[in-house]
């Protein structure tokens, strides 16, 4: 449940950007993308914010949605922008009838490594159940 009024994201047209539009960026921890045109506020919007981490710094990790066809471009501006040196995908690999991976999203060239790893769970005397593939893409 998101508790952001969409009235609080103040960029026109910002929806066009969310994959669901129940599920918001907080305004107060939202990353912001540097742009080069200033008369087009859509351009800074990407679906994301900053999270607080071990000892209260508040920008350790970035929290954001999968990236869609039309935000692949913003999703690789962030990691960039934030010199994110690991992004770590939990979720599934297709999210409404778009898949998640391959080179829209992942233009890796032939000599980069990614380590994949589906996480499993096993309550007490029932057989394991499989949650969702963990990718790990190491940036530099």
């Amino acid at each position: 449940m998101n508790f952001v009024d969409p009235k609080e994201v103040d960029i026109p047209t910002h929806g066009t950007k969310n994959r669901y539009r129940t599920i918001l960026p907080n305004p107060h921890s939202r990353v912001i993308l540097k742009t080069k045109n200033a008369n087009d506020p859509l351009s800074s919007y990407i679906n994301a914010n900053y999270i607080r981490g071990f000892l209260g710094f508040e920008r350790a990790y970035i929290a954001t949605q999968g990236p869609m066809i039309n935000t692949v471009n913003d999703f690789w501006q962030m990691a960039w922008q934030e010199s994110c040196p690991v992004i770590v995908m939990i979720t599934k690999l297709k999210e409404k009838n778009e898949v998640c991976e391959g080179d829209s999203v992942w233009p890796l060239p032939a000599h980069t490594h990614t380590h994949t790893h589906t996480c499993t769970r096993t309550p007490a005397g029932r057989k394991p159940q499989a949650l969702l593939p963990v990718c790990l893409l190491l940036l530099s």
